[in-house]
């Protein structure tokens, strides 16, 4: 019998396309436009999008109308997700006018 972490880490693994598809739409327009390029606001653009796509994850889930899933959270940062999106937002300002 496999373990119960290791059968749920597959299970998000297999809905890493959702992740994958929020981030491909980022437009760093957007970024430039709402937010300022600090280290504060890199860290809450990572969150905001995290918990975006953690509620879309837990819809798949049968978890309706939820943002809460801490094993997803670390699944996100061990795979380097939040690290990701840190230097998409920091890229972004490289083509603001």
């Amino acid at each position: 019998m496999k373990d119960p972490k290791d059968m749920k880490i597959l299970s998000f693994m297999r809905r890493l396309e959702i992740a994958d598809r929020i981030i491909d739409k980022l437009d760093p327009k957007e970024v430039c436009r709402i937010w300022h390029d600090t280290k504060n606001d890199a860290s809450y653009f990572a969150d905001d999008v995290i918990v975006g796509i953690v509620y879309e994850i837990n819809e798949t889930l049968g978890i309706k109308g939820s943002y809460h899933n801490k094993d997803l959270y670390k699944f996100f940062e061990e795979f380097g997700y939040y690290d990701k999106l840190i230097k998409f937002f920091h890229k972004s300002f490289e083509s603001c006018e």
